[in-house]
């Protein structure tokens, strides 16, 4: 059975099985449902490199962020967009957040010209051309710490640190956009997010998220992992975000099984609700 552990003050519900007894295609077929069926409609969007909102374009892009007034900052207030990425695939969130005079941050392990673990001296530094986007060479942690400190703006952190404690460091209390390809750490670290409550802090989400295989320390059978997933997926909605859009990416294969007209890896983007 799968096994889950309690990093903050909630536990993850484990949802019911989808049918009667195990089983592989209707676990599969009710997370495939959940992840393709927007829950909010957005008549006004912002899409991938855009910065003037207007309505969806006829060609479905990667990703869209619901540009509705209640859904976004207010006028005077500064945004702040966060964005993992280690491929690249971010070029055009980071065009768009930066464009909405957003205070961004990119994080990428490989960059070998971001800055390191130092968060309050990578503020300094390490800025594109234009002085907006603010580089690190850090990753998403999803293992709350056994001995928490409290952390001031500009303390040192290790490589790999939670949402939590990464917006702790650089003294933010809301995160207005963040992006995520976590190259399959993101069940893990969605499931921190959930029980931490960080949530509660994030406005606008958009997230990959991978099917080809269970995920950085997920086990269990093919059944059990596809049970632990769409528990994930209930547990972001519980948190109130609601799907705004879902893009299907390359390969056909669930668990390293091929199955037909299933995807191996989702682009979604949520709207929190709750906020």
């Amino acid at each position: 059975m799968c096994k889950f552990s309690q990093t903050g003050p909630r536990k993850l519900d484990l949802q019911a099985w989808a049918s009667d007894e195990p089983s592989f295609t209707a676990e599969l077929n009710r997370i495939i449902t959940f992840i393709t069926r927007p829950q909010l409609s957005c008549p006004i969007v912002l899409s991938p490199g855009e910065t003037k909102a207007s309505q969806p374009p006829a060609d479905p892009p990667r990703w869209l962020l619901c540009a509705e007034d209640w859904l976004l900052p207010a006028a005077d207030t500064p945004c702040v967009a966060y964005s993992f990425s280690m491929d690249g695939g971010d070029a055009d969130f980071l065009k768009t957040v930066s464009g909405l005079g957003c205070e961004v941050h990119s994080f990428d392990p490989s960059n070998s010209n971001a800055s390191g673990g130092h968060l309050g001296n990578s503020l300094v530094g390490n800025h594109d051309d234009r002085g907006v986007v603010h580089r690190h060479k850090m990753w998403l942690e999803w293992r709350a710490p056994k001995r928490r400190k409290h952390k001031t703006r500009g303390n040192r952190g290790s490589v790999s640190q939670t949402l939590a404690d990464i917006m702790a460091a650089l003294g933010h209390h809301t995160v207005h956009f963040l992006y995520a390809d976590l190259l399959s750490a993101e069940w893990r670290v969605f499931q921190n997010w959930i029980e931490s409550e960080t949530l509660q802090s994030v406005h606008h989400i958009v997230a990959t998220v991978h099917l080809q295989w269970a995920g950085f320390e997920v086990g269990g059978t093919n059944e059990e992992v596809l049970r632990y997933w769409f528990s994930v997926l209930q547990g972001l909605q519980a948190s109130g975000l609601q799907l705004v859009h879902s893009s299907a990416g390359e390969g056909g294969s669930v668990l390293k099984q091929t199955v037909e007209h299933v995807h191996s890896s989702y682009t979604l983007s949520w709207a929190n609700t709750r906020r």
